[in-house]
């Protein structure tokens, strides 16, 4: 009789060991993320120079926004936080507003295997930029010599484009065969 209290109380103890294990191995949710990382818009040239998306936003007031500022304001954080995109992790940095301000850090997605499958690139933390994320720079509370002579319209904005879309090279192409 004892023997069975015995081997009860020892499984008991290797299952209350294992679920301690398994508990201390879990990190908190905001652990657990990955952090991305910045690459730049050169690593996204790789592959959308052929679509035309990365030819198409050098042409863009984006691609050239760290060059129209001024030396003093390229000092001032109010302006580089929406006029650059941040810092690589080997601390290079990236002027202008690039691929990754709008469509997040892309070290963990800017891979042709993770990009072609859309669901896979969110996961490792690409953006799908929205309203929202336009609003992050373009907003009213701007200083004067900051806004735009027009009232940033996102609908209009997201017509015009940022740069060719994906669907518009496509089109190109087939009015070129």
């Amino acid at each position: 009789m004892v023997k069975k209290y015995l081997i009860a109380f020892a499984v008991i103890c290797l299952m209350a060991a294992f679920a301690v294990n398994v508990y201390a191995g879990a990190k908190p949710k905001d652990e657990a993320e990955a952090k991305h990382e910045y690459v730049g818009a050169k690593k996204c040239s790789i592959c959308h120079k052929k679509d035309n998306t990365y030819p198409s936003w050098l042409e863009t007031k984006h691609a050239k926004a760290w060059d129209n500022l001024t030396e003093e304001q390229q000092k001032d954080e109010s302006c580089v936080g929406c006029h650059s995109t941040g810092t690589t992790a080997n601390g290079k940095f990236l002027g202008g507003v690039q691929c990754e301000a709008c469509h997040g850090p892309g070290s963990d997605y800017w891979k042709k295997k993770i990009m072609e499958d859309r669901e896979l690139a969110i996961k490792n933390g690409l953006l799908i930029p929205d309203e929202k994320t336009c609003l992050g720079c373009h907003k009213e509370n701007l200083p004067e010599e900051c806004k735009s002579k027009e009232k940033f319209d996102y609908e209009k904005m997201k017509a015009t484009g940022i740069h060719a879309l994906k669907a518009e090279a496509e089109a190109k192409t087939e009015k070129g065969k």
